[in-house]
């Protein structure tokens, strides 16, 4: 039976007057594309809810990524 690992990584949106819509999305993409180059699969992205800043505001985003276990 196979076994897989799993690797949790954070982004962080970043906010302010010089912070463009798609930052966050770009930023993203960089770290899978980077990620898949060391074998790891993307799993899953996760917006993670935020009560102090309501429903619809995501703060950061969870990736998440898997490997079979060596």
């Amino acid at each position: 039976m196979k076994k897989y690992e799993y690797k949790f990584v954070e982004v962080t949106v970043k906010s302010g007057l010089k912070t463009k819509g798609g930052d966050a999305f770009d930023e993203c993409k960089k770290i899978i594309l980077q990620e898949a180059e060391n074998g790891w699969r993307l799993n899953q992205v996760v917006a993670p809810f935020n009560e102090k800043m309501g429903m619809y505001a995501a703060t950061g985003y969870q990736i998440i990524f898997e490997r079979v276990a060596e």
